[in-house]
């Protein structure tokens, strides 16, 4: 690996780091603002214990209580609402690592030059992380300078802690898309099951989340959503296996991403 690719990607797309990073860190400033409020809070906090479960899940919280308190309500809005877009911004990433190019032809032209398959794909991967990274690390950043700037009591560490814990979800979603442009050949039908893998774990969550039972217990299990979990940082119960398991994940669907790369026709 000579680095020209990662360098290559990050020179052409880090643009990408300020429009999503300011776009989410305006959200971030936004939730701030309304935690600045003790009586919006606890307005909200009312509306909110009229819910159904399944609905308040959707939140991003399993109890109203977590909306009575300022890192409560940052935590629990801002997370479950990030962690959608960073969803959209990781499938259009896992398209841009090799998906994009085979499509337009571009990667005949990449593979003439001396360098592997399996190095390209690496480093492409490793620029997208990088401009991932830097789109969580600005939006937490803005929001957690909010906070201060409010002058909201609230702990600062938590909610920065649960919002850089959405990065490993983030990579498990650009890889598995990765995975499915790579073994499915057919730019339109990854987005499709890409755009359909976000959805079902979303519903997984809210569903397995406010349900009992083995099913239930299950589709939560199986659900990236449920591993992000930003109120376990508020509550205290933050367990990092769930991170490692996210992460185990996404290195596992990179492996298979690599060997299907290096081992089939391209353009086909």
């Amino acid at each position: 690996m000579t680095g020209v690719v990662v360098g290559n990607t990050l020179r052409t797309s880090w643009k990408q780091i300020l429009y999503w990073g300011l776009g989410l860190g305006a959200l971030g400033l936004y939730i701030d603002f309304i935690a600045s409020s003790p009586d919006i809070i606890s307005g909200y906090a009312e509306l909110f214990e009229t819910m159904p479960p399944a609905l308040l899940q959707a939140f991003g919280a399993s109890d109203v209580a977590l909306f009575t308190t300022s890192e409560g309500w940052i935590v629990s809005i801002f997370v479950s609402e990030a962690a959608i877009f960073l969803s959209v911004f990781a499938v259009m990433a896992g398209l841009n690592i090799t998906a994009n190019d085979e499509q337009s032809g571009v990667m005949d032209v990449i593979l003439s030059l001396p360098i592997s398959r399996a190095a390209y794909m690496l480093e492409r991967w490793i620029g997208y992380a990088l401009i991932g990274l830097g789109i969580v690390l600005l939006c937490a950043l803005i929001t957690v300078g909010g906070i201060i700037g409010m002058n909201i009591d609230a702990p600062q560490d938590v909610i920065l802690k649960s919002i850089l814990n959405l990065y490993p979800a983030m990579l498990l979603v650009m890889t598995v898309t990765c995975l499915l442009a790579t073994a499915l050949r057919r730019r339109s039908v990854a987005i499709g099951v890409s755009a359909a893998f976000v959805v079902v774990s979303y519903l997984f969550n809210v569903i397995g989340a406010s349900a009992s039972g083995a099913i239930a217990d299950f589709m939560e299990s199986v659900s990236y959503f449920s591993y992000i979990n930003g109120e376990a940082f508020v509550l205290g119960a933050y367990n990092p296996a769930d991170s490692f398991i996210v992460i185990a994940a996404t290195l596992v669907g990179f492996g298979l991403s690599l060997r299907m790369f290096v081992s089939r026709d391209i353009g086909i």
